[in-house]
């Protein structure tokens, strides 16, 4: 089994040179490494430091078009690795994104632009407390989720990116949440989540899964064994995995 898409990876639209790479780059790339499908997906508009600018959505977009035309061998869509910014799960999927995106992943990340002192207070600090010394361990457990959830519910969202990474979270009710909206849950190649644990909890639920490198310079597009290596030591079905070919 190898990959033959990835649907996560960024490029140098990326603020403060937080991915190295051209999107011709990218696309030559992914064509030497066999795959046939690939999603540019930069951080969106809410993360200050590693975001994309409002004023390249249409740049990106266009110079994408003109890409899948020069390359008819590989489709590449234009996505967003969209930002949580609250605990009621509002986001940085804007209007404008979801007119001109092709897929729109989203994931919790530090470093956003939260929408209140409380949001920031409870996702950086009380979360700190939570994970390092046990401090009200469940009461962020719950929150985590919960933003989570709503997030899931509130908008449309094609992948959870590595669900798990950053903060505590009630994987199961995540899971359930996302069959229930035909969300994928990624298996993230270049963090540890989901982990083997997470998938052996989210397996019972009837869903896919995305194996994606998130690569940041061109070099690791299309890395997938170690996420694949997590998948098989919890024993999911390969099928469910839907940029895996045999």
């Amino acid at each position: 089994m190898k990959t033959n898409k990835d649907y996560h990876m960024h490029s140098k639209f990326s603020k403060n040179n937080h991915a190295k790479s051209k999107l011709e780059d990218i696309v030559i790339e992914a064509i030497n490494r066999g795959l046939d499908e690939i999603a540019i997906t930069n951080h969106g508009l809410g993360h200050p430091f590693y975001g994309i600018r409002k004023k390249h959505i249409l740049e990106i977009k266009s110079e994408i078009e003109a890409l899948n035309m020069k390359y008819p061998q590989i489709k590449i869509l234009f996505g967003v690795e969209a930002n949580i910014l609250s605990l009621s799960g509002e986001t940085d999927i804007t209007k404008e994104l979801i007119d001109n995106c092709d897929i729109i992943l989203c994931g919790y990340h530090k470093g956003v632009k939260y929408k209140t002192f409380k949001d920031f207070w409870n996702f950086i600090v009380l979360n700190k407390l939570a994970k390092r010394f046990g401090f009200r361990k469940e009461i962020q457990i719950q929150r985590n989720t919960n933003a989570i959830v709503s997030a899931l519910n509130n908008y449309k969202i094609d992948i959870l990116t590595h669900p798990g990474d950053k903060i505590l979270v009630d994987i199961d009710k995540i899971a359930k949440v996302a069959e229930k909206n035909n969300v994928i849950l990624e298996i993230n190649n270049s963090h540890t989540h989901l982990n083997v644990e997470e998938i052996k909890i989210c397996k019972k639920y009837d869903l896919k899964y995305a194996i994606n490198s998130d690569s940041h310079i061109k070099d690791t597009i299309g890395n997938y064994q170690l996420g694949l290596d997590r998948a098989v030591d919890a024993g999911l079905d390969l099928d469910r995995i839907i940029n895996l070919k045999k």
